[in-house]
Order: structure tokens, then C-alpha cells, then sequence
């Protein structure tokens, strides 16, 4: 995603590639203070911008790049619907839309999500089909009971595919190909948490993984030898505990704890 302006004297045209104000001849850099980012309290764009004109003549065109299609919109918000539909592609179709922003991890995100073109770093809208087929469950979405919303936010905030089940009374948050540190086989894993009702009052307490994890030295991890079938599936238990502090503790907390178990392991 790029930000040009253009001088429109009479008598020619010259184009500049930079910021929005000033900055001129740098693509990528800069941004607009003046404006806020999107309704999620984060901005989310800096491009090029057509049809937006300022007392000094400058022209501002905003550009957007969609799964390899630039775009060109006059103004710099603009929902991801919007976006997809103006690079050709048609909104209706069961996307995994990924918005990929240089610095920040890559975020899932929805055809309501409100883009706004100002804010450094977006690179690019990637649209991956998501397929539902052969009755996989983990190829599609499944909520079945709603999470915090701030639990919500951090796992979007990651870019994490996740779903939620309740079997037996219990209520499973399963986290999809989650990507491990080097050193195990396989690289990535579907990781299950189980979530009480009564979280966060309630601590969240180990995690389980599937396929299981396994050193590539052949090691034997500790503590994993046991298994939870959840969602039909068998998945492996790491037994990893901690003191849990209803008032500062949250699901952002207890992946942080998974993060660690596993990096420990591996001697990372």
C-alpha cells in the first residue's frame, strides 16, 4: 500500500510518492496524527489518495492492495467488503480474510472491519478460501458459547483461528494450527484450553494439544502422557499449573503460559 500525492497546476500534472502531508519520495512512511485509526481504536491504513484536495492543490489517491489487486478509493476509510468487492472478488464467499500490517502480527479480520489507509505499515488484504467441506469441523467456525470480549480481541489481535465447543458440560476453547517454537514435531498443533464457566472467577488451568507434540531428539516430555478426547478428537494433556489472580489473570496470560511451557521444553 503506497500514498501518493499529486501537484495539479494548470498546465500538467506531476506525480510524488510519500506521505500524506510532507514526506515526499518515501513510500510506506508516515503518518497522519491528526486522524484516529478505525472503530477498534487502532489505525489501520496509510496509502495513496485520488480525489481528496487540499488549498495547497495537492490530490490525495489512496491505494490498497487486495490478494494482488491494487485498488484506488478516494477516501481513506473503507470497509473490508468494500475493499474486496472494488479489487473484483465477490464479498459473499466464505473468506479467511488476513490483514497484514509491516511490524504488527497478521490479524484476522471481517468484512465489517473498517480500514483506515493513514495508519503506517498496512501492506495488504490476503483472501484465503475458507473451505467446509467432508463435515471437518475444524474447516469452519464453531461457537458455541461466546468468550470475553477482550479474550476475543487478543486472539484477533494474534490472527489465531479458534473456535469454541461445549461437550459433556464442558466448554473447550480450541485454537487452530497453532505454530510451535523449533524443535517438535509436528510444527504446528491445535491447542484446547478448557474455560470454566465461571472464568475468570475460575482459573484457566493447563492446556492440551493435537496432534501431540513430540521433541525431535526423541525425548520424552514430562507431564504429557495423558489424553482428553475433545470434539471426537485425542487430543495430548501438558499438566502445567500456575497461581492464578482472578483480578490480573485473563486468557492473554494463560498463552503466555503455553508459549513458555513450550519454548522451556526445547530449552528455548
Amino acid at each position: 500500500m503506497t500514498n501518493e500525492s499529486t501537484n495539479s497546476p494548470a498546465g500538467g500534472d506531476h506525480e510524488h510518492t510519500g506521505t500524506r502531508r510532507e514526506s515526499r519520495g518515501h513510500e510506506g512512511t508516515g503518518r497522519d496524527s491528526d486522524h484516529p485509526g478505525s472503530h477498534d481504536g487502532h489505525d489501520h491504513g496509510h496509502s495513496s489518495g485520488h480525489g481528496h484536495q487540499h488549498d495547497d492543490g495537492v490530490v490525495i489517491r489512496w491505494k490498497l492492495n487486495v490478494q494482488g489487486v491494487e485498488i484506488e478509493v478516494p477516501q481513506p476509510k473503507l470497509s473490508v467488503r468494500d475493499a474486496i468487492k472494488l479489487a473484483g472478488f465477490n464479498p459473499e464467499t466464505p473468506w479467511i480474510i488476513i490483514l497484514k500490517v509491516a511490524g504488527e502480527p497478521k490479524r484476522e479480520v471481517d468484512l465489517t472491519f473498517v480500514l483506515d489507509l493513514r495508519h503506517k505499515g498496512i501492506e495488504k488484504l490476503r483472501l484465503t478460501p475458507r473451505q467446509i467441506n467432508n463435515g471437518d469441523v475444524s474447516a469452519g467456525r464453531r461457537r458455541d458459547f461466546a468468550l470475553l470480549s477482550q479474550d476475543e480481541d487478543h486472539l484477533d489481535r494474534l490472527g489465531l483461528r479458534w473456535d469454541t465447543f461445549i461437550e459433556a458440560g464442558r466448554r473447550w476453547l480450541i485454537i487452530r494450527g497453532y505454530h510451535v517454537p523449533e524443535g517438535y514435531s509436528p510444527e504446528a498443533t491445535d491447542i484446547a484450553i478448557e474455560v470454566p464457566a465461571s472464568y475468570p472467577g475460575a482459573q484457566l488451568d493447563m492446556f492440551y494439544c493435537h496432534p501431540a507434540l513430540a521433541r525431535r531428539s526423541g525425548e520424552e516430555i514430562p507431564q504429557t502422557q495423558s489424553h482428553e478426547t475433545i470434539a471426537g478428537q485425542q487430543f495430548q494433556r501438558w499438566s502445567r499449573h500456575r497461581n492464578w489472580d482472578p483480578a490480573q489473570d485473563t486468557l492473554a496470560t494463560h498463552l503466555a503460559l503455553v508459549e513458555e511451557s513450550l519454548c522451556r521444553e526445547v530449552g528455548q
